[in-house]
């Protein structure tokens, strides 16, 4: 799950912390939309003293057209109040042979009442989080079971994961020699693909390649070894 914090202000500039602007908590770090589903839904919760504006969107990763709809899409959500936005598969087909990714946008928009709302800095937070649909020959084994499987291939100041199986595979970490891999937002291996990362500068090539994986509940599950 991503957030990004987009700053608006007409009076000041100012910095603050993640916890001065926590003012919504939203229920999941990731949607798996089983095929067959009627729908999912996912809980938003204000923790704060004041509204929020909650718009959500479904966003597309590498499929065309409208497969995803979520309702309601726009709708205020008041101080220490919960609500659930609903999500709903459009008849459109999907691949029935791997998992397909979309993203599930949240925006929290704080709400401004009135002038002395205006005058200040107001901090809206956008939540990103995967969707992901897996059909249903799929659904009596997890991705955590084929993260094994992965193979790594070093290539001059780059490493390449190769994923053979039909799931997204979610990254929690990937370490060569206990040195963290950055994975910047490239955190997962799209089935039958691969993903490539740039080796910190300075590191052995061979070793000790670590990496451990995040499950279907985005906690962190179990870490796997292999030699370079």
């Amino acid at each position: 799950m991503l957030t990004k914090i987009i700053l608006k202000t007409t009076l000041m500039m100012a910095l603050t912390t993640c916890s001065a602007y926590a003012g919504t908590q939203i229920g999941a770090t990731r949607v798996i939309y089983s095929e067959g589903k009627k729908e999912t839904s996912v809980s938003i919760t204000n923790k704060d003293s004041s509204p929020y504006l909650i718009k959500s969107w479904i966003e597309n990763y590498d499929i065309s057209g409208t497969h995803f709809m979520v309702t309601p899409p726009l709708f205020r959500l008041d101080a220490n109040q919960k609500n659930v936005i609903r999500i709903f598969k459009a008849n459109n087909q999907l691949p029935t042979d791997r998992e397909s990714l979309f993203f599930l946008n949240i925006t929290s928009i704080p709400a401004m009442d009135g002038d002395e709302d205006r005058n200040t800095l107001q901090i809206a937070v956008r939540t990103k989080m995967k969707l992901i649909y897996r059909p249903k020959k799929l659904m009596d084994n997890i991705p955590e079971s084929f993260s094994e499987k992965l193979t790594w291939t070093v290539n001059g100041n780059s490493i390449t994961g190769k994923n053979t199986s039909p799931y997204y595979i979610n990254l929690a970490q990937i370490t060569l020699n206990g040195k963290v891999i950055s994975m910047a937002e490239k955190n997962y291996l799209p089935p039958m693909s691969s993903t490539t990362y740039e080796l910190p500068a300075n590191i052995s090539k061979s070793g000790v390649l670590e990496w451990s994986v995040i499950n279907d509940h985005g906690g962190k599950g179990k870490t796997n070894k292999a030699m370079l």
